[in-house]
């Protein structure tokens, strides 16, 4: 027990920002890897908006002997909505494993996510905060960058092609930052072409912006809802309303995440802890973040 009140011992945060990448991160693999080993947790799902991780799940494995999860997101600097990026991407592996574990529709390139942008007077895609105020070397003015909405006809066959190469090979599908009407089409297409582990990422975050009610008939479709500690770390959401979507939705279909690793938040473990605390506050069971944040993510990541 640690002194927020909730052990973190053996989670595994399936949501965690890593560089090198053109948003400045707290960690690289390495490090983070080394942080999942110190703090005890379980593991660690790599992400980048830029690149795909496996291969920088395999490194840090092979320097540190700590077991992290890659994975790829379907911006345009993998060529968007593209099945040759997935399957590069389970290259990496160990003993024909592969490290490859999740992929992540759009998130800065997303269609919904730059709308939001534009809608809240932002001018990049990638937005000055997410990098200390600074513009990204990567970052695009909003009206220069292709919006990626999977509604679109010329993208439906190349995402089925995505989605079968996730059920072939047992990988958890993401929504990352698309819409509302996104999420739910790919849920079907998802559950019809075999794909047993989807995650609508931070709901509660425009995008997608899901209410509770919604977030249920998800969950009851099979879907997995990921409730992320940053969003409370922001004051977007409180532990109150986490605990009540959790609540709604059951602990069998929550994943309890950080959406960490920008230079100016808490580590992993950290964010865990007061994610656990503050939901223990709010009288959730701890054997129901137990599920949430160990016992859902590892069966996930296939540990």
């Amino acid at each position: 027990m640690n002194d927020k009140g909730y052990d973190v011992a053996g989670a595994v945060d399936l949501h965690v920002h890593c560089g090198p990448e053109g948003i400045p991160r707290r960690f690289d693999a390495v490090s983070l890897a080394r942080h999942v080993e110190q703090m005890g947790l379980g593991g660690a799902v790599l992400k980048s908006h830029m690149t795909a991780t496996a291969s920088w799940a395999q490194m840090a494995h092979d320097a540190t002997g700590v077991r992290l999860h890659g994975s790829v997101v379907l911006n345009h600097y993998v060529g968007g909505i593209n099945p040759a990026a997935v399957r590069g991407a389970l290259g990496p592996s160990a003993h024909s494993e592969p490290y490859l574990k999740v992929v992540w529709l759009p998130t800065v390139h997303a269609a919904a996510h730059l709308t939001a942008r534009h809608h809240e007077g932002e001018r990049y895609d990638i937005p000055p905060e997410w990098c200390g105020g600074t513009v990204s070397s990567l970052a695009r003015p909003l009206d220069e960058v292709e919006p990626i909405n999977v509604l679109a006809a010329h993208l439906r066959p190349p995402l089925d092609e995505i989605l079968r190469i996730a059920a072939d090979h047992d990988l958890v599908l993401a929504t990352g930052h698309a819409g509302r009407d996104e999420v739910f089409y790919v849920m079907e297409r998802a559950d019809a072409l075999g794909v047993r582990k989807v995650i609508v990422t931070h709901p509660c975050y425009d995008p997608p912006a899901i209410g509770a009610s919604e977030l249920a008939k998800l969950a009851a479709a099979g879907a997995y809802i990921e409730l992320s500690f940053i969003l409370v770390d922001m004051g977007l959401v409180s532990f109150e309303d986490t605990a009540a979507i959790l609540k709604r939705v059951g602990r069998d279909r929550t994943i309890l995440s950080t959406d960490v690793g920008q230079v100016d938040r808490v580590a992993p473990a950290e964010g865990l802890a007061r994610l656990g605390a503050g939901l223990l506050a709010e009288g959730i069971p701890r054997e129901d973040i137990d599920a949430a944040m160990k016992g859902n993510p590892r069966f996930l990541v296939g540990r």
